[in-house]
């Protein structure tokens, strides 16, 4: 679903991901046909290791 929805993730000055739009993205997920409840679970753990990936990322370069 993410791969889809690039223009969900927010992305700070310096090119690091800051967060996704988490209600953009439920949105999208409705039209979809996910499961809405599951989701609301699940994307703030995607969210934080998305953050945590790129910071790792930008650190490393």
């Amino acid at each position: 679903m993410l791969t889809g929805a690039i223009g969900a993730i927010r992305i700070g000055p310096r090119g690091g991901i800051t967060g996704l739009d988490l209600p953009a993205l439920l949105i999208q997920a409705e039209a979809l046909g996910y499961d809405r409840p599951l989701l609301v679970r699940l994307l703030p753990f995607v969210e934080r290791g998305m953050v945590a990936g790129s910071a790792k990322v930008q650190t490393e370069t």
